[in-house]
């Protein structure tokens, strides 16, 4: 399947306003992050003969990362969600699939961590997602500086979303 896009349907960006540039900016992360969730979750079923959702891949593999139990507060956070049910869900998701296991109780108390099953999977997702970015680069001069820019930027567009949250209704009163 071709994910590419035309260049027609992002023009010549020094005739392009700067918010005309955003909106391609947009789009082309909307277009990143499903190409992403979809990589994962094919990724996920050939290694852990399951499906789950995009969501669910992600949150096995944050909790992977940080090496150490971490709580649902932390989730939400690192990934800039707001939906807790959605979040409990997951968790209870990767729980009954013998991936994650949660320890403690009460709201501040309870934090989640991997099961050996649950590490060896995103050991296993984690050296995949390597070899494709090791072949990316190698293919790519150059792309590693503008990934960090890359990264750069759109933390600086999550605090600039986040900041104006709730504003949209509000932009016409008064």
């Amino acid at each position: 399947m071709d994910h590419s896009v035309s260049k027609s349907l992002f023009p010549n960006s020094f005739d392009q306003q700067p918010s005309e540039k955003l909106q391609d900016l947009e789009i082309a992360v909307q277009r990143a992050h499903e190409g992403l969730v979809r990589w994962q979750v094919d990724q996920f079923e050939q290694l852990g003969g399951m499906t789950l959702s995009g969501a669910e891949v992600t949150l096995l593999l944050l909790i992977a990362e940080g090496g150490r139990a971490i709580s649902i507060k932390e989730m939400a956070r690192i990934t800039n969600r707001v939906d807790i049910p959605n979040i409990q869900y997951s968790l209870r998701k990767l729980a009954s699939a013998g991936l994650t296991h949660k320890q403690g109780a009460g709201r501040s108390g309870v934090s989640y961590s991997l099961t050996e099953k649950g590490s060896q999977t995103a050991a296993e997702m984690r050296s995949a997602r390597e070899n494709l970015v090791e072949r990316a680069l190698s293919e790519r001069p150059g792309m590693a500086v503008q990934l960090q820019s890359a990264l750069t930027v759109l933390e600086e567009l999550t605090g600039l979303y986040g900041a104006a949250e709730g504003s949209a209704g509000s932009a016409g009163q008064g």
